[in-house]
């Protein structure tokens, strides 16, 4: 009769073995946590997206080397437009001086001409004051006096400043001027009509 404890040892010799194949069952497990992971990890990089698409964002994000470059082409385009202004700029201020050159060279005539007129007026006042009564004369001479000293600064500002100042001044000036003569010639001509009368 075989030995009890003999039955008991092969029985749980017996057992011994499939639990150690059991062990090897449960080391199997072991590997799915790895695969799980690994599909985890698979799951995390599809859902960030695979590296080309970050690199594709990062170049939208951020201009490459071939667009810095086409940025500075379009920079030298700038600067282009820039020289290209200038010209016109240039071009502006020669055509600019060319009418400012034009309107001054009528502009001159025109105070020559004003400036003879009243100088003959001058003459023609001095060449009548004989024939004139003395009260008229003593009153014109005060007028007479005053138009001399303007044609004076119409006649020395045509030689000394009109040359060297613009359009626009010189316009002022004659403008000016011509008000200053008329005032005066009016005062001159209202004496002269006392005289008639």
């Amino acid at each position: 009769m075989p030995d009890l404890f003999q039955l008991v040892m092969e029985a749980e010799g017996d057992l011994i073995e499939p639990f150690d194949a059991g062990n090897a069952v449960q080391d199997i497990p072991e590997e799915a946590p790895q695969q799980q992971q690994s599909s985890t990890d698979s799951s995390n990089m599809s859902s960030e997206g695979p590296p080309p698409l970050n690199e594709n964002e990062d170049m939208m994000q951020y201009p490459g080397a071939d667009e810095m470059s086409a940025g500075g082409e379009f920079g030298g385009d700038e600067t282009t437009d820039d020289g290209g202004g200038d010209e016109q700029s240039n071009e502006e201020k020669k055509v600019s001086e060319k009418a400012n050159n034009i309107l001054n060279q009528k502009l001159y005539q025109q105070m020559i001409d004003r400036n003879r007129e009243v100088e003959e007026i001058i003459a023609n006042i001095q060449t009548i004051t004989p024939t004139l009564p003395y009260e008229i004369v003593k009153l014109n001479d005060v007028s007479l006096d005053r138009l001399k000293k303007a044609l004076t600064a119409g006649q020395n500002y045509v030689i000394d400043k009109f040359v060297k100042s613009q359009y626009g001044e010189n316009l002022l000036y004659f403008k000016k001027l011509d008000v200053l003569y008329s005032a005066i010639l009016e005062d001159i001509n209202t004496n002269l009509k006392k005289a008639k009368s």
